[in-house]
């Protein structure tokens, strides 16, 4: 039984090493290397990095310059070659920061009676600038989620006219048990408030009114809102100016309703019951804001390890990591640093830790690899937005993103899920990598929380590009707790440590575990950079698309 069951394993990890392109005996090269993946240091770049004394890495901030400034420095030391601007390891990203105003002034207005609104109590802007003027009462339509969705036919628009209106819609989107439908209960990215921003610019709306109600309401709580909302508001300078969008107090919300065909608790009770129903509203809404503005620099560090092949050397897999976090903000428990040791020092100090064992092995793999440091994540995955704008190579020679966001920090772990994973061929090698790793490779459903969703972080700007792209996480299948225990305490994290002042080096932090999350990371990384084939999209994903289009672009303009 034992002999048939090694056979099977040896079968097993031929037919893998098959498919992923590369030799059974190079991929346990690469799995040897990333066991000299080193616990401590990791530990030591995540003190500096996630320490009071760069103050949350901010970008334009000193903390945020210091960050930058120590990466190149290390980098350096290691002799990872610099490929940023000018050839230094900084790719300058311009940005323009606004911070909203008590002077600014919302009003809503319903028979001749006008209610000015106060900026935090009553209501947050999601958008900044000038953008957000408008000077005139403006009538309001709400329309249920906010929501067109062709692919699962459901449109909250097709029953009403909204241009040159003001939208109002609920947080979320349909509840639903069946996984193609809105995938089931896991959220998708329609739920994303940037998702129904975009959809209502769409349609010719000229302001957005989220009302975060019902559930949501717990889960976004007032009072969490009011403190990532504190930050200062980061755009690219060269961004496409989008509309005033407002969250509103559900308290407020109420008054929208007060004389419309529906009131808010029949709203409500219509979204229970799946019956929600788009109408006008007998109100307007005009608003003139005050705002802090400044221009400035933040600097994306970069550098790359050339690959050894002869042709498939100009080609780079991506390894992308953020540097930044929120740097000060609102005290809580009389801490106003806001330090980002989880997210995402540690996944920046796990990248250094990758350049240190890439730089120090005997071989190298066929293809380049280039090590991306990015700022302004946190304010939209900017630093990766502008990277790919202005890519140092084309970017059809990009041929993959790997992103880190976070590592494990918690407690080993006998299981990995590759968000994106099964998007392209990426599944396949991460599949390969937990295999030699002595890791299951388990389905990301149970995990796919808030931020940790494929469109969350930056492995989906990657993806837009046309870029084949995965986030690898650890599963729930921990050493000293049961899956269910695994599952409560990365909620309660997220419930209590993300994004608040309590996310720093005070809290337990288990470097072993992280150790074997970039272990894992490392042998994936070097497969892809070491396969015959560079990776490709599925059929039928639309991403596969965008390549596509990026490869005529770039044909056009040879």
């Amino acid at each position: 039984m034992a002999e048939g069951g090694t056979l099977s394993k040896f079968v097993v990890r031929c037919a893998l090493c098959l498919a992923c392109g590369v030799s059974a005996e190079a991929a346990e090269k690469w799995s040897t290397l990333a066991d000299t993946v080193s616990a401590e240091n990791i530990r030591r770049h995540t003190v500096i990095l996630g320490g009071d004394a760069l103050e949350g890495r901010a970008p334009g901030s000193r903390g945020g310059g210091l960050a930058a400034g120590y990466i190149a420095g290390e980098l350096e030391k290691l002799g990872v070659e610099a490929f940023g601007d000018d050839g230094s390891y900084f790719q300058q990203v311009p940005l323009v920061g606004s911070t909203p105003l008590s002077g600014s002034r919302l009003t809503v207005s319903a028979f001749g009676e006008h209610r000015t609104l106060t900026l935090s109590e009553d209501y947050l802007l999601h958008t900044t600038g000038a953008q957000t003027w408008l000077p005139r009462p403006t009538p309001a339509v709400f329309v249920g989620y906010g929501i067109v969705a062709p692919e699962f036919d459901y449109s909250d628009y097709a029953d009403v006219e909204v241009r040159g209106k003001v939208v109002v819609f609920l947080a979320g989107e349909p509840s639903s048990d069946d996984p193609g439908y809105f995938a089931g209960p896991e959220p998708t990215v329609y739920s994303a408030i940037e998702s129904k921003v975009r959809i209502a610019l769409s349609r010719g709306a000229v302001a957005s009114v989220l009302i975060p109600a019902g559930a949501d309401e717990e889960r976004l709580r007032w009072a969490r809102l009011q403190r990532e909302y504190a930050f200062e508001h980061l755009g690219l300078a060269s961004s496409v100016p989008s509309h005033l969008a407002v969250i509103l107090h559900p308290r407020v919300a109420k008054t929208l309703f007060a004389e419309a065909l529906f009131d808010f608790d029949q709203v409500l009770s219509m979204k229970r019951r799946q019956v929600l129903r788009s109408f006008h509203l007998p109100v307007s809404l005009s608003f003139e804001g005050d705002f802090r503005v400044r221009s400035f620099l933040a600097a994306n560090v970069i550098g790359r390890i050339p690959g050894s092949g002869q042709r498939q050397r100009d080609e780079t897999v991506v390894v992308s990591a953020h540097y930044d976090h929120l740097g000060r903000g609102p005290a809580v428990d009389g801490d106003s640093i806001y330090n980002g040791v989880v997210d995402n020092a540690i996944g920046s100090a796990g990248l250094l830790e990758l350049a240190r064992t890439l730089m120090a092995a005997p071989e190298r793999p066929r293809r380049t690899i280039t090590l991306l440091f990015t700022t302004a994540e946190e304010e939209g995955n900017l630093g990766a937005r502008f990277f790919l704008d202005h890519p140092p190579v084309s970017l059809s020679k990009i041929v993959a993103n790997i992103n880190v966001d976070g590592l494990a920090f918690r407690d080993p772990f006998a299981d990995v899920v590759g968000i994106g994973a099964e998007l392209s061929d990426l599944g396949r090698h991460l599949h390969r990598a937990a295999e030699l790793r002595g890791l299951e490779l388990s389905r990301p459903t149970e995990l796919a929380v808030g931020h940790e969703a494929f469109e969350r972080s930056e492995q989906a700007v990657f993806a837009e590009a046309g870029i084949p792209a995965v986030l690898v996480n650890e599963g729930l299948s921990w050493r000293h707790h049961s899956r269910d225990e695994a599952l409560e305490m990365i909620v309660e994290w997220f419930r209590t440590r993300y994004h608040a002042p309590s996310d720093d080096l005070d809290q337990p932090l288990n470097f072993s575990a992280s150790r074997d999350h970039l272990a894992v990371l490392t042998t994936l990384i070097l497969l892809v950079a070491d396969t015959d084939l560079a990776p490709k999209w599925k059929p039928g994903v639309p991403y596969a698309y965008r390549r596509l289009l990026m490869l005529a672009d770039e044909e056009r303009h040879r």
